[in-house]
């Protein structure tokens, strides 16, 4: 996000529309940060070689979401305008699993992968941002919500994604990944998406909450959450 900041995003794809969703966090939080400096744009990097920006159109005018949800955490955006720049959509886009959140269940595997802003790579060149995924398991669903259990999770090299004493988690910049559920043939389907990473020094919480994919429609507006508990 410009110079300060950084959030991932998932691409999805319904029947009808390719799809960028985001944290309403991140979004609104890039907004705030533009009413200081008219000048800051957000980018998006649709594959390892160029970033575009979806905070503006090419004739100058500001992208509208097609909706957003502050009590999910959600932003989506439509990518008609980008399309030119989307590669291959087969490769980046991905269709969620519809069904109830019921069908997920503790300690059901999943995966989840972002660009945590500890790796982000400055060079003369530009602004690079390296992917982390992680594993864990699913400890508790509610409405379209989902947590999983980061107790003991490290990356690759290691490293406890929090660790006491931490200013923050080492997977800031992680809001708005995809989280994708792994079935026992080794398979992955889109679940949701990352809203945040909840963990308390006193205590032993450390998870991940994940919105479901299932709150957004075909036309990429958004279920209510209270819609959930609705027959």
């Amino acid at each position: 996000m410009g110079s300060t900041s950084s959030g991932s995003f998932t691409f999805v794809s319904t029947k009808t529309k390719l799809l960028l969703v985001t944290c309403y966090h991140v979004w609104n939080g890039f907004l705030a940060a533009r009413e200081k400096n008219p000048n800051l744009e957000l980018y998006a990097c649709f594959d390892d070689k160029y970033s575009v920006c979806i905070s503006s159109k090419i004739d100058g005018t500001q992208t509208i979401p097609i909706e957003q949800s502050e009590k999910m955490d959600i932003t989506v955006f439509d990518m008609e305008p980008f399309r030119e720049h989307l590669g291959d959509q087969n490769k980046y886009f991905f269709y969620p699993v519809i069904g109830p959140v019921s069908q997920f269940t503790p300690n059901d595997l999943v995966g989840v992968i972002g660009s945590p802003g500890k790796q982000r790579i400055e060079t003369a060149k530009g602004t690079g941002f390296a992917r982390q995924p992680y594993f864990a398991y699913v400890s508790a669903t509610s409405g379209f919500t989902i947590r999983v259990d980061f107790t003991r999770v490290m990356s690759f090299d290691r490293e406890l994604t929090y660790k006491q004493g931490d200013k923050k988690p080492a997977t800031a910049g992680v809001s708005g990944g995809p989280c994708f559920l792994i079935t026992t043939d080794y398979k992955a389907y889109l679940m949701g998406i990352v809203t945040d990473h909840v963990y308390y020094e006193d205590r032993q919480d450390n998870y991940l909450t994940v919105t479901t994919a299932s709150c957004i429609n075909e036309d990429g507006t958004l279920k209510t959450p209270d819609s959930f508990y609705k027959t």
